[in-house]
């Protein structure tokens, strides 16, 4: 009795250990499936998926004119700021701190910085290298990456977690020459952050821009209306798009 007993326990053990195993090898096999799909997936997937999810390209080339007004969060004192871009004509970045009003403008080929709370008594020409470097920006469809005429290559870097949000990696190199790592919302494929180098007074440096606080307008595009910065969080109130625009204020 106590042997059969024994045969017993030792078969349920057995069978119990054995479905134990199967479990996890069934666990395992999911994550491992589920990892293949994620890492399958092409660069150019992942960001056609990107301009699909933020309204696709049909919408984002109605978009002829974006104003967007909000401030900066730096330090504890909220700057005024806003920011209208002309697609290929021109984009002004206006800011308001200390009872002074400052400006950053870009065309196709000049531009411009006066920033009084800085020093500044007369607008000053943009180096060559800053104005290249920011001329990607003049059509604001460049900004979202949803103009995949304008990307020369990218190339996949796997995957990585940016604010517990696990995300697709990848470098984006414009037709331009301009190079950028960004990172993808896994989930709904939102671009939320951007990397880039800089050459500021001699110096090259990496920057970057994080996005969130994503709202679809009645045009049907969604754009982040929160962009974190090293100088602080950009938060945008409002949004115009397709509102006339006078292209003086692209002169300073």
């Amino acid at each position: 009795m106590k042997c059969a007993l024994q045969v017993r326990v030792s078969i349920n053990f057995a069978q119990n250990y054995k479905m134990r195993l199967l479990k996890v090898a069934v666990a395992a096999g999911i994550m491992v499936t589920a990892g293949a799909s994620a890492i399958a997936q092409t660069a150019d997937e992942v960001i056609q998926k990107h301009i699909e999810a933020v309204g696709g390209t049909k919408k984002w080339d109605a978009v002829k004119t974006i104003k967007l007004t909000g401030s900066i969060s730096q330090g504890g004192m909220e700057i005024n700021m806003t920011q209208t871009v002309a697609n290929d004509k021109g984009m002004r970045t206006d800011i308001e701190a200390m009872g002074q009003k400052g400006y950053i403008i870009i065309t196709p080929t000049q531009g411009w910085m006066y920033m009084p709370f800085a020093g500044q008594t007369k607008p000053e020409a943009l180096p060559a290298d800053q104005l290249k470097a920011s001329q990607d920006k003049l059509n604001f469809r460049n900004t979202q990456l949803v103009d995949q005429s304008m990307i020369a290559k990218t190339v996949m870097q796997g995957t990585d977690t940016i604010n517990k949000v696990p995300c697709y990696k990848i470098k984006v190199t414009g037709k331009d020459g301009n190079e950028s790592v960004c990172y993808f919302d896994s989930k709904d494929y939102y671009m939320v952050r951007t990397e880039v180098k800089v050459k500021i007074q001699d110096e090259e440096r990496e920057t970057y821009i994080t996005y969130s606080n994503f709202k679809k307008q009645p045009q049907g595009i969604v754009i982040p209306m929160t962009m974190g910065t090293e100088q602080g969080d950009v938060n945008f109130k409002t949004v115009e798009i397709n509102k006339p625009v006078d292209e003086k204020i692209f002169t300073p």
